[in-house]
């Protein structure tokens, strides 16, 4: 099976340049529009439903069937952009695909769309830390000599103390609040797919929606609502070849859920690559782990490779067929 995309001309996708920077490598397409929710309830029978939480509003763009045991839940990457592009008034891009394989496999498929950009997943704008309140300091145990290491380590510090930190400290640290509150509400979300389905959840980060699913799992708030996990190209830094692995910890406890990588050999993403993946999965003392390493496909190039090898473009059923494949295999464990 190949995908239907192949034939698409996508020469200029919605949302060229839209951040301002033409051949911006982070492009990742265009917030979906309410009349491509239309399109998707139209040509991919897709639902879509609108939930507050916490005062906080969220999109649910489901996928259901009514005999299916387990469910992928999506957190996109970039600043949660959907890679859509036009072609006949029809949406198509990494989603859409993924849907129509789903589909056939009788996977459920749920992206979560919250309603602000996803953007507090990059690691490289979570740090530095602001504290400059000494109050807060002595109250989080941060103090003079360990300063300059926590100003490094904003996820660690996060992870760490985030039962405990102030208004003031989330008044200077605008994206761990925008974490923070996401990661609350998340629980809800989990809830409310678990009792509407029925069934295994398994969360799905591609690229930068990695490293929120990785806050997620270290944080374990609500661990026991979802069955494992499943990253797609994941993100870490745009200059790690600079900086070097050696530090990298993606997760900082330890993992004992089963894990499934996915990474395109070829992905032109200057944060994505195959020795990101195998370094995550090096520090994993876990057999439930397993690491696929695809090719092929079609290089759309930059600024939209989200439509191209970064996305999966052509072979978005290999994907799927990995992806069903190791939760039959892990999701009786």
């Amino acid at each position: 099976m190949t995908s239907r995309l192949f034939d698409l001309n996508i020469i200029h996708p919605r949302g060229w340049g839209e951040l301002g920077q033409d051949g911006d490598t982070c492009e990742h397409g265009h917030q979906v529009t309410e009349t491509d929710l239309k399109n998707l309830k139209k040509y991919y029978e897709l639902e879509v439903s609108y939930h507050t939480i916490n005062g906080n509003k969220y999109k649910l763009i489901s996928l259901l069937h009514k005999d299916a045991t387990d469910t992928v839940v999506s957190i996109l990457g970039g600043d949660g952009k959907y890679y859509i592009i036009d072609s006949n008034d029809i949406p198509n891009g990494l989603i859409m695909p993924f849907a129509e394989y789903c589909k056939i496999k009788k996977l459920n498929l749920v992206i979560v769309d919250p309603n602000n950009p996803l953007e507090w997943a990059w690691q490289v704008k979570i740090s530095p830390l602001k504290i400059d309140d000494k109050k807060i300091w002595a109250k989080h145990l941060v103090t003079r000599s360990r300063f300059k290491k926590w100003l490094k380590l904003a996820r660690e510090f996060y992870i760490k103390n985030h039962k405990n930190l102030s208004k003031d400290f989330f008044l200077q640290n605008k994206i761990l609040h925008d974490i923070h509150i996401f990661i609350k509400d998340f629980e809800k979300i989990l809830e409310y797919i678990k009792n509407l389905t029925n069934t295994n959840l398994w969360l799905m980060g591609h690229c930068s929606g990695a490293n929120m699913i990785s806050y997620i799992y270290d944080i374990n708030q609500y661990n026991h609502l979802y069955k494992g996990i499943i990253f797609l190209n994941p993100y870490w830094k745009k200059h790690w070849r600079e900086i070097g692995l050696e530090a990298m910890n993606y997760f900082l406890t330890k993992m004992t859920k089963p894990l499934l990588i996915i990474q395109h050999s070829e992905d032109p993403c200057i944060g994505t690559h195959p020795e990101i993946c195998k370094k995550i999965l090096s520090d994993i003392d876990n057999s439930l782990t397993k690491y696929v390493e695809l090719n092929g496909g079609i290089d759309q190039g930059c600024p939209h490779f989200s439509v191209g090898y970064h996305g999966f473009r052509g072979i978005e059923h290999k994907v799927i067929d990995e992806i069903n494949n190791f939760i039959l295999d892990h999701g009786k464990i």
